[in-house]
């Protein structure tokens, strides 16, 4: 089994929605390790075509659950944690902490901002570099399932009928 079959994690390569003007590598979290099917890891990959993948490693054992790309920064998060990374090439990664722990479940970046969502709470978390974060507040708690950006508009999504949208990722 390849590298590229062991990957769950999500995949992002620019969420700007302005596709990249120099093309960045895709990368991959993995919130498992397929080698003791544990629900942590330290697994991330990198590729410059989708198809061929090289692996990196993430600065710790943790569900990373989500990662994107904004202003030359990769920025992933792990869920039921306070722990962010960031890379500016998606190989060699540094741990930040975010403003609070959470259940975080989705990123994005847009309008010069990181935003991460937690899936049972009404927390957030936003930076301007991926490696400062403050906490933000969603309108309700619910559980948030995801984050995109786009039209000046940051959208997330819970279980159910319950979305949110904000212009500045903030409130």
């Amino acid at each position: 089994m390849t590298l590229a079959h062991k990957i769950l994690g999500q995949i992002t390569v620019d969420s700007t929605g302005l596709g990249p003007v120099d093309p960045k590598p895709f990368v991959s979290v993995s919130p498992w390790s397929y080698a003791t099917f544990e629900s942590y890891s330290t697994i991330a990959a990198v590729s410059t075509d989708g198809i061929t993948w090289t692996a990196s490693t993430l600065p710790a054992s943790l569900t990373w659950v989500s990662v994107t790309f904004g202003s030359g920064t990769y920025a992933a998060v792990a869920k039921d944690s306070a722990t962010a990374a960031y890379s500016t090439d998606g190989i060699t990664w540094t741990a930040t902490a975010l403003a609070s722990s959470g259940d975080w479940s989705s990123s994005t970046y847009g309008g010069g901002r990181f935003v991460v969502v937690d899936k049972d709470s009404s927390s957030s978390a936003i930076s301007t570099d991926g490696i400062t974060w403050t906490e933000g507040t969603m309108p309700s708690s619910a559980s948030w399932k995801s984050v995109t950006y786009g039209d000046g508009k940051f959208v997330a999504a819970a279980s159910g009928t319950v979305g949110a949208y904000s212009t500045d990722g903030i409130a």
